[in-house]
């Protein structure tokens, strides 16, 4: 070891540190949620209110997933550009689930 051994070490410790923080996916999302008998005991009200719920979460991601680069460590960036890709993922099938179970029942779309 020499005398920069630290000031090596202070960095690598301080990236590990942040990409820790950055946290892993989070399920508030999943296709599991999405599954036809889930969706089953939900009313056209309900379906529309989980869509936009859906839509919410999914555009939260989406702006992380974009914002990812203005993190410093590139590994936070790395370890927040895939949470939010999978948070992406997981809100597009959901949706898309929702969106089929709405149709299936013949619910009528909110007008946007």
């Amino acid at each position: 070891m020499n005398d920069r051994t630290p000031l090596l070490v202070a960095p690598l410790a301080l990236a590990a540190l942040l990409t820790a923080c950055a946290g892993a996916p989070t399920a508030s999302t999943t296709s599991a949620a999405a599954s036809s008998t889930a969706l089953s005991p939900l009313d056209c009200s309900a379906l529309r209110a989980e869509i936009q719920r859906t839509e919410a979460v999914r555009g939260e991601a989406l702006e992380k997933e974009h914002d990812a680069w203005k993190a410093v460590v590139p590994f936070a960036v790395a370890a927040r550009y895939a949470s939010s890709k999978s948070t992406v993922g997981d809100a597009d099938q959901t949706l898309a689930a929702l969106r089929h179970e709405r149709d299936r029942r013949g619910c009528d779309s909110p007008v946007r």
